[in-house]
C-alpha cells in the first residue's frame, strides 16, 4: 500500500512539473472596429519558457520569445492587427478587428530544453456587423389588390452575416410555410448582405404582427406592427446582446427604443 501511495506522490509531482494550458480566451463574437484580446494562461511548472506563438487558421501571426531583444515581433496577416504595446506572452490585442479577423484562433506555448515541452490551446471567433437600422415592415400593395389576404414583406439592414428573419402574429411564431415567402439574401458592397421574408396574413381582422432580425446570437431586433383594415401602425424595439468572451460569458445590453407610424389606404373597396 505504502509503494502504492509512493509511486502515485511521484505521479503527481511529475505532472505538476509539465508545461500546461490553464485557459484560453477567444472572444466568440466582436463587432467590426473594436478591439478583441485574446488571453492565453499557462503553467510552466518546472519548464522555461521558449516561446509564445498564436496562428489564425493555423497562420502564424505573433509570437513572443523572452531570449529576444525585443522578445515580441508580429506577422502580417489579413484582418490581423496586433497592438504590441498592450500584447505580452500571454495577451495578444487586436485593433481593429475586420470581417476577414473571423477565425480559429490557437495559442502554442513552448519550453527550453531539456524537455521541449509544448502545449496549445484554441477558440473561435466571429466578426459581425450589425444593421443601423431595424427591420421594416411594408405592404405589397400589388399582392394586396387581391383582397383575400394581406401580404407584408419584412426587410433587415444590411449586415454580417445575413440576418435571420421570423414572424410572429399575436405572438405565436409562424411556422406554416404556406404563410411564408422565402427569398435569397441581397447583396451589397464590402460583403454586406441584407434579408427579405414575406408573410401572407388573413385580412379582416385586426392582429398584431412581429418580424424579428437576428444577426448570430450576438444580437436581435423586432418591428411590431398592428395590421387591421385602413392601416399599418408600426413601432420598434431593439436589444443589443454582445458575448464578449467564449470562455467566461459576459454580455453587455443597450436597450434602444424608437417609434415609426406608417399609415396606407384601405385596400377594401369602398361599397356605394
Amino acid at each position: 500500500m505504502f509503494v502504492l501511495y509512493v509511486i502515485f506522490s511521484l505521479l503527481l509531482i511529475k505532472e505538476s512539473l509539465l508545461l500546461r494550458i490553464v485557459q484560453v480566451t477567444v472572444p466568440s463574437y466582436r463587432i467590426r472596429g473594436q478591439p478583441a484580446q485574446l488571453e492565453c494562461d499557462y503553467e510552466l511548472g518546472g519548464d522555461t519558457l521558449y516561446s509564445v506563438k498564436w496562428y489564425r487558421d493555423n497562420e502564424e501571426f505573433y509570437r513572443y520569445m523572452p531570449k529576444y531583444d525585443p522578445p515580441k515581433h508580429s506577422y502580417k496577416l489579413e484582418g490581423v492587427k496586433v497592438e504590441l504595446s498592450k500584447s505580452d506572452d500571454r495577451r495578444v490585442m487586436l485593433h481593429p478587428v475586420t470581417l476577414k479577423s473571423s477565425g480559429q484562433y490557437r495559442c502554442e506555448v513552448s519550453a527550453e530544453a531539456p524537455s521541449f515541452a509544448s502545449a496549445a490551446g484554441e477558440g473561435k471567433m466571429e466578426v459581425i456587423y450589425l444593421p443601423r437600422e431595424g427591420p421594416r415592415i411594408t405592404g405589397n400593395e400589388q399582392e394586396n389588390r387581391r383582397g383575400d389576404s394581406l401580404f407584408l414583406n419584412c426587410t433587415s439592414g444590411r449586415s454580417y452575416p445575413a440576418a435571420i428573419l421570423s414572424w410572429d402574429i399575436d405572438g405565436e411564431k409562424v411556422i406554416d410555410s404556406e404563410l411564408l415567402v422565402e427569398y435569397p439574401p441581397m447583396q451589397h458592397s464590402h460583403g454586406l448582405l441584407s434579408s427579405a421574408l414575406g408573410l401572407r396574413v388573413p385580412s379582416g381582422r385586426t392582429m398584431q404582427v412581429r418580424c424579428t432580425a437576428r444577426v448570430a446570437p450576438a444580437w436581435r431586433e423586432g418591428s411590431e406592427a398592428i395590421v387591421g383594415n385602413s392601416q399599418l401602425a408600426d413601432s420598434k424595439e431593439a436589444m443589443l446582446l454582445v458575448r464578449s468572451s467564449s470562455a467566461v460569458p459576459k454580455i453587455g445590453i443597450m436597450l434602444l427604443t424608437l417609434s415609426l407610424l406608417q399609415h396606407f389606404h384601405s385596400l377594401t373597396p369602398t361599397i356605394t
